[in-house]
């Protein structure tokens, strides 16, 4: 069932990571970490449910991506197993 979702669940997932880490509104910075890791297992999730495919997809999004922060979350979800 989740591949057939995977591409509106990836694009909502990296939207929710862009905007949390670019919103610069009065959020604490705990909140904005937490989200971010929390956005992150689901990717890792979401992978894990398309046999890889998520990976697949962000390899061209890791290498395009110039944010530390961000890099982070996606090197995260490419070294996961």
């Amino acid at each position: 069932r989740m591949p057939c979702r995977l591409p509106v669940l990836l694009k909502a997932l990296l939207r929710l990571l862009w905007d949390v880490h670019s919103e610069r509104g009065p959020t604490p910075e705990p909140v904005r970490a937490a989200l971010l890791h929390r956005a992150t297992q689901c990717l890792i999730l979401l992978d894990r449910c398309c046999q890889g495919q998520v990976k697949v997809l962000l390899q061209g999004v890791h290498s395009s991506c110039q944010d530390s922060r961000l890099q982070e979350c996606l090197r995260k979800v490419q070294e996961s197993t």
